[in-house]
């Protein structure tokens, strides 16, 4: 893709912008965050957005508009595993008028069928990856194979976004694209103002992340003993 073409064209007129997402608002966890961040940011650019997800508890599409930004869920099986297939995403890909496609996220049934649709209706599209860990040993032991397997698809993307050199690096090797396909934009965050700030001289620990074993929080309990034997007056919490 011409990045700088389609930048000019971006103040000639609005795009009408399509995220693809598994998960979102008011699911919680970093891609849901990071997506609604960027979604609000490029309507108040003058953007047209709509963010098109899932809702495993509902059964049929819905529609509603959050912050400016159009909202369509679609209902997604099964419905207590996080395989998110919702096939009404190809149809919503291809029958839309898109002038881009942001799929957001590889690891579910939701990105291949938007990737597969827009190679269908002939959409541009780009990939953030948003790669992480899972607690299933067997998903983590068949990633190899899955890469392989849709590595055609992450071919036909006209563009590759890494939220970290890290990410981006691990991808173009494990898909063997060549790096100049991948961009690195990193994620940002706009903090509240600090309240109940801890003394200067408290010694205090925190991990922050999701309750899922791959995040790890179990490591730090596990070590809790032997840094106390250290020193007495650290302190600890999970976030």
């Amino acid at each position: 893709m011409d990045l700088a073409h389609d930048q000019g064209a971006a103040r000639a007129r609005p795009l009408r912008i399509l995220m693809v997402t598994a998960r979102f608002l008011p699911d919680t966890g970093g891609i849901e965050t990071h997506v609604y961040q960027v979604a609000t940011r490029l309507v108040r650019l003058g953007h047209h957005v709509t963010v098109l997800t899932t809702d495993r508890a509902a059964g049929a599409r819905s529609v509603e508009a959050m912050d400016g930004v159009q909202v369509v869920r679609v209902a997604a099986w099964p419905r207590r595993k996080d395989f998110y297939f919702a096939p009404e995403i190809y149809a919503e890909v291809c029958n839309g008028e898109w002038d881009l496609v942001h799929v957001q996220g590889c690891h579910t049934f939701v990105p291949i069928i938007a990737m597969a649709a827009c190679v269908r209706a002939r959409r541009k599209f780009v990939v953030t990856f948003h790669s992480g860990g899972h607690s299933s040993w067997l998903r983590k032991r068949i990633r190899r194979i899955q890469w392989a397997v849709l590595s055609p698809l992450f071919r036909r993307a006209d563009h590759l976004i890494g939220v970290s050199r890290f990410e981006a690096g691990s991808f173009s090797r494990s898909l063997r694209i060549p790096p100049q396909r991948f961009s690195v934009i990193l994620n940002g965050a706009q903090m509240p103002e600090i309240s109940n700030k801890p003394a200067r001289d408290q010694k205090l620990i925190v991990s922050v992340g999701r309750l899922e074993k791959y995040k790890g929080h179990h490591r730090l309990i596990q070590a809790i003993p032997h840094l106390l034997a250290r020193d007495p007056e650290l302190s600890f919490r999970i976030v």
